[in-house]
């Protein structure tokens, strides 16, 4: 019991956040770092106290639409600001715990909101990044089916044929019309390699940029869906890093294939425009457009629910505007500032 007891005041005195034990409003105890911010920083016990107590009185009678949420909290928490001894300014949260009501008894805690801002970002990261290797995961299985379904189906045709050719007692007329097939499915499966190859990483957006490879996607999707698809803009993308000229294409190629699969659009327009300080890409469709508060990004597309994970990755803006029957505009903004 003894040692349980020690093992609880070193985690006290060890705890990451200053805290101050009072009753009836006297300080009865209270850890290192809270001495330290007593001592070094002149956070006063009884200046955190009045906030506290302003919060808690705050919190008891306040007349607001969530005021019954709050009167069954059994805490109050409140931000403050202070400045360290070279001058530079600090933020906490204040957090007043009632322990014993009728004795008196509360702590007051104060946690460090920067680490807690570090913490946010770094469980962000971690799940961005399983974000990233889920859709690298997935993108290898489509194409690993794409590869079974069309391109090794395809090939064995081939041979099949061939075999045919190579083993069967067959007429002139039969050669002919077999030797034509196989040319024929060989030339269906060189154009699937090639529409995956296009899919995997064009080759134009390499060899001429962000927007020629958007003329291409259009003009490609366009023949394939009798969709009327306009690529506007003129804006210089010299001085986008490739990560965001390829999040960019992305994010073209990722709306467009949606609209088409879910919206019925009749045309789509891509605009891509120069600003002072930003560039921006508009895709607008006709379509029939959704509720996006009841269905995340229409509930089809999980690279679509994730494009503002992307975009905020390279500290660009995402936003999604849609309405029932009145199509969808998605649209994305990244400063020059990410310039090679």
């Amino acid at each position: 019991m003894l040692e349980s007891i020690n093992w609880i005041r070193d985690y006290f005195d060890q705890s990451p956040d200053a805290v101050m034990i009072f009753q009836n409003d006297g300080l009865v105890l209270s850890n290192r770092l809270a001495q330290h911010l007593t001592n070094q920083i002149g956070l006063s016990p009884d200046y955190i106290l009045q906030i506290a107590k302003n919060a808690w009185q705050q919190h008891g009678h306040n007349d607001c639409a969530n005021c019954q949420i709050k009167s069954r909290m059994d805490f109050v928490a409140v931000p403050i600001s202070s400045r360290n001894p070279q001058g530079q300014k600090i933020h906490f949260s204040l957090v007043y715990k009632p322990l014993e009501s009728k004795k008196g008894v509360f702590a007051l805690i104060l946690e460090n909101r920067e680490q807690q801002q570090r913490l946010t970002k770094i469980e962000e990261q971690r799940q961005l990044n399983q974000y990233v290797n889920r859709a690298h995961e997935r993108e290898r299985q489509r194409i690993s089916q794409d590869l079974h379904d069309s391109i090794a189906q395809g090939v064995y045709s081939a041979i099949m044929g061939v075999r045919r050719l190579h083993h069967e007692d067959l007429s002139t007329l039969q050669r002919a019309q077999i030797s034509q097939a196989v040319e024929i499915q060989l030339q269906e499966t060189l154009a699937a390699i090639k529409g995956m190859a296009l899919d995997i990483r064009p080759s134009v957006l390499d060899s001429f940029g962000l927007i020629p490879a958007v003329k291409a996607l259009a003009k490609r999707l366009q023949e394939n869906s009798g969709v009327t698809i306009n690529v506007i803009g003129n804006a210089s993308t010299d001085q986008l890093t490739t990560d965001v000229e390829n999040v960019l294409y992305r994010i073209c190629q990722e709306a467009i294939n949606n609209a088409l699969r879910h919206a019925s659009p009749n045309e789509i327009n891509v605009i891509i425009t120069d600003h002072p300080r930003f560039i921006q890409l508009e895709v607008l469709d006709d379509g029939r457009g959704f509720d996006p508060q009841q269905h995340g990004f229409n509930g089809h597309s999980l690279g679509l629910m994730n494009m503002n994970e992307r975009v905020e990755a390279l500290n660009g803006a995402f936003s999604i505007h849609s309405k029932p029957n009145a199509g969808t505009t998605i649209t994305v903004k990244f400063p020059y500032q990410q310039t090679n």
